[in-house]
């Protein structure tokens, strides 16, 4: 309150102006205050959940130009109308790279499962010579094991 005393005589050469000052500032407070949002129930918004979906192909080029953008073409199959391409998940050792695609879901309980044909590109910059290896992430196994398309790839100057 200081600090607004001080203001308002630093700005207001006189009591009247002060006042009308001190009437602006109260009923901007209020304002806010009366128009503040209300985040209402948690079960009036829907849930977003993340999931990995799997790769039914890819487009490996032939070789990988080294120190340039290179891209991957990535199918897969969207598993319902109501996921939505997050990104890839890219886990790095050495000249491996393990890559998943990731979309969220909202869970509004309206989804149809339709395993949506999709494609998306993976940019990848070769930063090392000798050739890399990819795995795709393409489904589980009978005993819940990750399944996975590999390829190997030459990287060129």
């Amino acid at each position: 309150m200081f600090l607004v005393r001080n203001l308002l005589s630093f700005y207001a050469s006189s009591k009247k102006t002060a006042m009308r000052l001190k009437m602006i500032l109260m009923l901007a407070l209020v304002s806010v205050g009366i128009t503040s949002c209300d985040i209402g129930d948690d079960n009036d918004y829907a849930q977003i959940q993340y999931q990995l979906a799997e790769v039914t192909s890819v487009e490996m080029p032939e070789n990988l130009k080294f120190g340039k953008v290179n891209e991957i073409v990535v199918r897969y199959d969207n598993p319902t109308n109501c996921n939505i391409f997050a990104g890839f998940d890219v886990q790095s050792r050495l000249n491996e790279r393990d890559v998943t695609v990731v979309t969220t879901v909202r869970e509004t309980g309206d989804c149809d499962e339709l395993n949506i044909p999709t494609e998306k590109t993976l940019k990848f910059v070769a930063v090392s010579n000798g050739t890399y290896t990819f795995r795709f992430l393409s489904g589980r196994d009978a005993d819940g094991e990750p399944e996975y398309l590999e390829f190997t790839v030459e990287v060129v100057e």
